[in-house]
């Protein structure tokens, strides 16, 4: 009778001991995710993900507009796999947003063709490094604008935001439909 109440003895000590070392395993992963450190690490390294995923599309001179740093073929043949719908691209251009004189100005890759006789555009925000890079980053967002019976479709500014679409032709039943898309797949991840 006395082998009973020490198997249940040790059996409850055993039982304490793995709670203990559960709880403490938890308490140390806990402590991991909010180590304020371990945190900016991993926001440094996420963002040194991204700027390695960014590529430079563009330069800007002092007189005159960007020269391309990737070949506009190329572009192109980004922007049909971006639309995936059958729209061809067949007109790429990097232009400042319309910004006040004192205002800094973004700017936008933008892709123009037609899909089944109708205008499309897409236009993608350019991170400017300082010294004059434009760079796409995987992160920016898609500016996409579709024409009704609009022959050409125009992206409309808020400061040096875009925040809708105008259609070139005013007349009767013309429209330009517009959306805003998060993030992009221009250049996949290999």
């Amino acid at each position: 009778m006395r082998v009973l109440p020490r198997l249940l003895g040790i059996g409850l000590l055993g039982l304490l001991a793995g709670l203990l070392l559960l709880t403490s395993c938890e308490a140390t992963r806990t402590r991991e995710r909010s180590d304020p450190t371990r945190e900016a690490q991993r926001l440094t390294d996420e963002a040194a993900a991204r700027a390695a995923r960014s590529r430079q599309i563009a330069q800007v001179n002092e007189s005159g507009p960007p020269t391309f740093k990737m070949g506009q073929a190329v572009l192109a043949a980004a922007f049909i796999r971006e639309f995936n719908d059958g729209t061809v691209v067949d007109k790429v251009l990097v232009r400042p947003s319309p910004s006040a004189p004192k205002e800094k100005a973004t700017y936008y890759l933008v892709g123009m063709g037609l899909r089944d006789g109708h205008f499309r555009a897409m236009a993608l925000p350019l991170r400017d490094t300082g010294n004059g890079a434009l760079l796409l980053t995987p992160d920016a967002e898609r500016y996409v604008l579709t024409g009704n019976g609009c022959p050409t479709c125009f992206f409309d500014f808020e400061g040096s935001r875009i925040i809708g679409s105008s259609c070139g032709d005013n007349s009767g039943g013309n429209s330009c439909a517009f959306q805003v898309l998060n993030e992009n797949a221009f250049f996949p991840v290999k």
